[in-house]
């Protein structure tokens, strides 16, 4: 069901706007209103969160890995709400921290590079300031391929060069090339002599290949150490992860929507009637100058919808809510929505074995997981849609794919009696809405609505549906008219004149095409159940097949099979059972009733995703 909200308006003094609107985050209860507003001044704080992220990211390589099924560090309220400096000096410690590591890791990168440049001319004497030579000769460092080496040698001394091998290694060799000052060079690149980019040093290669060899002695456990009491450090330090959430916390309040007065501030939104006293309360925490009023929507306003089911309903809130909210005064279908979609999806499922697969997985991961919102619910909706799923294997008796002791029929040997059924329940679950549209419609006064619209269609469709069997036809086709004549009759009611009200009975008979295709859609639970069936079947065929080839190993193969087989095909099944439950719902259900465009209460509170607040609310 919908709960009723209030419209509240907070009236505080300008200097208590601040701690009213802390007051209220931390109650938790009020959705706020985009009024016109006047937002203060947010540079320091989104600053502050700016380093904080970048801190956060730059810390991601030394912080323990998150466990899936781990919860965040809990935080008691108290040390939520105050900013310390104890978190702001750890964090800028460990911002320190990271920075050093970050210039020791460059320093050795860039030291690392420049030792490999030098390598291959250790061996050379001359010092790289002293390569110019002297007055007539030049020392020209570069490199020959060595397929190519032999004839560059030829090459310089058929042209008056000297030439000193360095070093060499699987491609090149490494010279150094003696010219005379002023004689022409330009056939070396012909000759296949590359020039080396010698770094900008002084001293012979070999001593600063010593030099930074002792460097790199210091600087590498330097950098180890650094990492190694970082890593320390953040299996208990969780300062960035908190200072990132007040951080936000505060920006929220920040950035909320207030109008301001010379004096004043007044603070408005939504919250539910029930807990209406409470915003009160919150506000008298933080002020002892305030007014607090409430009062009822007023026509024309859009107030947001707050539902209220029971444990059981709520799991099932998230799949009408990714179709369309529920209107503030309109229908809530999730108490209707609710029991057909756990019924079809263990009709889609199909089968015992797979069905105690989803409870035991199902409860095992929740518990290890701790999964929350819209994952947790869909997890409760898996375990919740296990017992249907049992309940049709046994009246199917499919068990991990395999036939035995049907109650009413098997899908795999009898598909048709299976469509039949599966057809039955597609016209049981759109006459659960048309009968839902028919309340709401007789509640409102629309009692002619009711009989038109609703009424008329499930007298039409249970008469074509008793014309398939004999004994009942004659009934079948008394209802079946009855209701085509109040189609007929009633369709074109709203049209002005007779002629379009003729036609618009025309049209309304026409939408019974539109309902057969409806009904013909519930044949994708027969396609989902033969589907989960056949891929079981075939998993136990070929374990089957595999334990017989080898002795001893023959078996272990076949359970491999088996169990992965069969892990594969809940996944898939599960996975098309969500998909194709959520599709008759909205298509072929809610198109009879619902109408949804409402606005999910969405209150201003505090939601803190990287840690855990202990006490998170004063009052319950």
């Amino acid at each position: 069901m919908i709960r009723s909200v209030k419209f509240v308006s907070v009236l505080c003094l300008k200097e208590d706007e601040r701690s009213v609107l802390d007051q209220l985050q931390k109650c938790g209860e009020m959705m706020l209103c985009d009024t016109q507003t006047s937002v203060r001044e947010t540079a320091d704080s989104a600053e502050n969160l700016r380093k904080i992220e970048l801190l956060r990211e730059s810390i991601k390589p030394y912080a323990p890995k998150k466990s899936l099924f781990g919860e965040p560090p809990a935080v008691d309220r108290a040390e939520f709400d105050n900013i310390s400096e104890y978190e702001k000096s750890s964090a800028a410690e460990t911002e320190r921290t990271v920075a050093e590591i970050a210039e020791t890791a460059s320093s050795i990168d860039k030291s690392k590079d420049l030792l490999a440049r030098l390598s291959p001319w250790k061996a050379l004497s001359i010092p790289f300031e002293q390569l110019d030579g002297d007055a007539y000769v030049t020392f020209i460092p570069g490199q020959v391929r060595s397929a190519t080496y032999e004839q560059f040698v030829k090459s310089a001394g058929d042209n008056g060069v000297g030439v000193e091998e360095i070093s060499r290694d699987g491609v090149y060799v490494y010279v150094v090339a003696a010219v005379m000052k002023g004689d022409d060079i330009s056939w070396l690149g012909g000759a296949g002599f590359e020039k080396a980019a010698l770094p900008p040093v002084e001293g012979t290669a070999e001593q600063n290949i010593r030099s930074l060899e002792s460097e790199l002695a210091e600087s590498e456990p330097r950098l180890k150490q650094l990492k190694d009491s970082l890593e320390q450090k953040l299996k208990d330090d969780h300062s960035a992860d908190l200072l990132y959430e007040q951080f936000k916390a505060a920006i929220d309040r920040e950035t909320a929507p207030v109008t301001k007065t010379a004096e004043a501030s007044i603070i408005e939104g939504w919250v539910p009637e029930d807990r209406a006293d409470r915003i009160e309360k919150a506000v008298k925490k933080a002020t002892g100058v305030y007014s607090v009023e409430f009062r009822d929507p007023l026509p024309g306003e859009n107030p947001p919808t707050v539902l209220n089911n029971n444990r059981i309903v709520k799991r099932f809130e998230g799949i009408t809510n990714m179709f369309s909210i529920p209107h503030y005064g309109g229908i809530d279908p999730n108490p209707v929505m609710a029991p057909w979609y756990w019924i079809i999806f263990g009709l889609m499922m199909g089968d015992v074995g797979y069905g105690a697969m989803m409870l035991v997985l199902g409860l095992i991961l929740k518990a290890v997981m701790k999964p929350k919102g819209a994952m947790g619910d869909i997890f409760d909706v898996i375990i919740y849609s296990s017992v249907t799923s049992v309940i049709a294997g046994v009246l199917f008796g499919s068990y991990f794919g395999e036939t035995w002791n049907p109650i009413l029929f098997s899908p795999m040997e009898d598909p048709m009696s299976m469509l039949v059924f599966t057809l039955v329940v597609g016209v049981a679950h759109i006459f659960t809405g048309l009968i839902t549209a028919m309340y709401y419609n007789i509640k409102a006064g629309k009692v002619l609505d009711a009989i038109a619209d609703q009424l008329s269609w499930i007298l039409a469709i249970t008469g074509i549906g008793m014309l398939l069997i004999p004994s009942l036809s004659k009934v079948g086709m008394i209802l079946a008219g009855v209701g085509a004549a109040i189609i007929l009759l009633t369709a074109g009611r709203a049209k002005p004149n007779l002629f379009g009200k003729i036609s618009g009975g025309l049209v309304g008979l026409y939408g019974i095409t539109g309902y057969m295709s409806d009904i013909l859609s519930y044949s994708r639970i027969l396609a989902l159940s033969l589907s989960t069936g056949v891929v079981g079947m075939v998993m136990n065929l070929l374990a089957g097949m595999v334990a017989g080839s080898i002795p001893v190993l023959g078996y272990v193969f076949a359970f491999l099979i088996y169990a992965v087989g069969h892990v594969f095909n809940l996944a898939l099944g599960l996975l098309s059972a969500y998909v194709h439950d959520c599709r008759l719902q909205y298509i072929e259900f809610y198109s009879k009733f619902y109408e949804g465009n409402g606005t999910l209460f969405n209150a201003f509170k505090t939601s803190p995703k990287s840690i855990k607040i202990n006490n998170n609310t004063e009052e319950n």
